[in-house]
């Protein structure tokens, strides 16, 4: 499975791949310095080390911590690589984890490895798919000394687990892989020089590989949960206080390493930073590098993203057709999760009815939420049905959810509203003005009497900020693109809610006035995949080579593409970096990525074949 069946992570990516900074924070180059320096810098060590030996510069004792700590360094850039974090062109990319690599284990070749470490992202901490699991839990007979033997225990969760489910050609690397590591071993050991294989290599090597697995393996996940079911406890972060953090290049937050494989390990501590610090708010377990996490670990029941009874305790006349609504929870010791603005929530009008509505303000003193909802009586029901709700009444609501966030980093906003379409924007603007942030609230509707919230915009501290747009007498907005929209700017974020029409006319208009995707944000109710959703299996039409596969309800298209030969690019396997993107002929995508905007979604022209799936039996894409 993916982590995008799990809603809270999905929700979390999306908010941080959406960040206006994040693409800057994934860029990769062709000639990457630390990670290039970091190969060379292993690759030296062990050669220099292994020469003054060899030529009687430096003893026996001191050459094997010089080799140990090459083995260390080496890690990280062949791990990286199978993540292609190293560089942005494949081959610089596969070169430079290949050569680093040779150090851990002579003979290794990236795809092999690619394919191991890729499962273990994928199944973490589930018994027989996720390759490291025995490395987090390991024999008792063992012990940590177990840990010196990670390539012997790949190899064996191989043969018992992994061969079944990969591709011919994969296997063949693993084939290759075990035949050239086999023979150097065997050369070696029976040249003049096994002595010093064994002294400069073999001992190294071992004593290293231990170190790298308890580093980045075993202190990383604990035990019994996986990454399906608990994702922000399957992974841990080091204490910022712990001494030896600072050794483990980045996967001291190896959290963020597995919501985003495809970053370089220095840009982890950058992504603390994105969607106003999101990460900081889940519930991550923290150890030392000694000393383990406590226990038991805090996982969030189901009763965490459960409805809650609430009670109408307000019902406010706000504009032509709308009211407010504020609810309090029934039970006075339920304390209300946050609704950060831009946040909607399920609320569950009657029975088979349910409906999505933004929070136009979360009360944190009084412990209560308000919506407002206009009357719709050419709808399907449920603004009718909110509009017969009485104060007193009891309903149920759920959770906020935030596909509209508002990434409170920019230096100006500018919030542009159609009709109803106000409510996700005045719960910003009165954030944006507790944050002294500089904005504009670009208010259009019909007629004066139709403008909601007229009172609650002529409040001071918000009326400086605030322009009403009335439709003419051909019934066009009043509000002009050109004028509202006229300086397109880096630090500037524009959001957009509305009827479609309108979020599209304003959308287009911006783009053509010179504004990037990236800083146009409109409103979506897209929500996350549900728990028990359900693959099936549908047939991928290959139009360059018209040839015809058949995706399994159990597996991903990559994994069907690699079964027939076909080999595309990937990095992440979640829907997060957008390498395994592709065209899209024909058929409807099911798209459960993190990586492509709403606007791309719609379109049906791309997708990111590592998560996204067929909606109909057919799918045609550009390959």
């Amino acid at each position: 499975m993916t982590v995008t069946t799990n809603q809270s992570v999905r929700e979390v990516l999306n908010q941080i791949t959406h960040d206006p900074r994040y693409k800057n924070v994934m860029r990769m180059d062709k000639y990457d310095i630390p990670q290039t320096f970091l190969t060379l810098a292993c690759l030296s060590i062990f050669t220099l080390s292994c020469y003054w030996y060899l030529t009687g510069t430096i003893p026996w004792w001191l050459a094997i911590p010089f080799n140990i700590v090459a083995v260390f360094l080496a890690f990280t850039p062949m791990h990286d690589a199978s993540h292609r974090a190293v560089s942005s062109d494949s081959f610089v990319n596969d070169l430079l984890g290949t050569a680093a690599g040779q150090i851990l284990l002579p003979g290794m070749n990236m795809p092999a490895f690619r394919a191991i470490h890729m499962d273990h992202h994928r199944y973490v901490g589930q018994d027989g798919r996720d390759p490291d699991c025995g490395l987090v839990n390991v024999p008792k007979w063992a012990g940590l000394s177990y840990l010196m033997f990670t390539d012997i225990h790949w190899l064996t969760w191989f043969f018992k687990h992994g061969r079944d489910n990969w591709s011919p050609r994969i296997k063949m690397y693993v084939y290759v892989m075990i035949a050239t590591v086999v023979g150097l071993h065997a050369a070696f050991l029976l040249s003049p020089y096994w002595a010093e294989f064994l002294l400069l290599y073999v001992v190294p090597q071992r004593l290293g590989l231990g170190l790298v697995a308890y580093t980045f393996a075993h202190i990383q996940h604990p035990h019994g949960m996986t990454w399906e079911k608990e994702p922000f406890q399957s992974t841990v972060h080091i204490y910022e206080s712990s001494p030896l953090r600072g050794l483990m290049f980045g996967q001291e937050n190896h959290h963020i390493h597995h919501l985003l494989p495809h970053l370089p390990w220095y840009r982890y501590r950058r992504v603390w930073e994105l969607a106003n610090g999101i990460l900081h708010k889940q519930p991550i377990p923290q150890r030392g590098w000694l000393k383990p996490a406590p226990e038991p670990i805090y996982v969030p029941g189901a009763e965490a993203f459960a409805p809650v009874d609430v009670r109408v305790v307000s019902i406010k006349e706000v504009g032509e057709g709308i009211r407010s609504f504020e609810f309090e929870p029934t039970d006075s010791d339920t304390l209300l999760p946050e609704g950060a603005a831009g946040a909607h929530m399920d609320v569950y009008i009657a029975d088979g009815l349910i409906r999505q509505y933004s929070l136009v303000s979360h009360d944190e003193v009084t412990n209560r939420y308000r919506i407002a909802v206009k009357r719709e009586d050419n709808g399907r029901g449920g603004s009718r049905a909110m509009h017969e709700l009485t104060e007193g009444q009891v309903i149920k609501i759920g959770p906020p959810k935030n596909n509209f966030m508002l990434y409170e980093n920019a230096t100006r906003f500018i919030l542009v509203a159609g009709g109803i379409g106000i409510t996700p924007m005045l719960a910003m603007a009165h954030r944006l003005i507790r944050l002294n942030k500089d904005f504009e609230l670009h208010v259009c509707a019909r007629n004066e009497d139709a403008v909601p919230f007229q009172e609650e915009l002529s409040v001071s501290r918000l009326a400086k900020h605030v322009h009403i747009h009335l439709d003419q007498d051909n019934g066009r907005s009043a509000l002009s693109p050109e004028k509202v929209l006229a300086n397109p700017g880096e630090g500037t974020q524009v959001y957009i809610c509305g009827p479609g029409g309108f979020m599209n006319w304003l959308r287009e208009s911006a783009i053509g006035l010179g504004w990037k995707d990236e800083n146009i944000r409109i409103e979506s109710f897209a929500a996350p995949i549900a728990k028990d959703v359900e693959n099936h299996p549908f047939t991928l039409h290959l139009t360059k080579t018209n040839k015809e596969i058949e995706v399994k309800a159990d597996q991903s298209i990559l994994d069907a593409l690699q079964h027939s030969g076909v080999e595309p690019a990937y990095a992440c396997m979640q829907g997060t970096c957008g390498t395994c993107i592709t065209t899209v002929v024909e058929g409807e995508v099911d798209h459960r990525d993190a990586f492509l905007s709403e606007s791309e979604k719609s379109s049906n022209t791309a997708m990111c074949m590592c998560v996204s799936r067929a909606k109909g039996d057919r799918l045609s894409v550009e390959l």
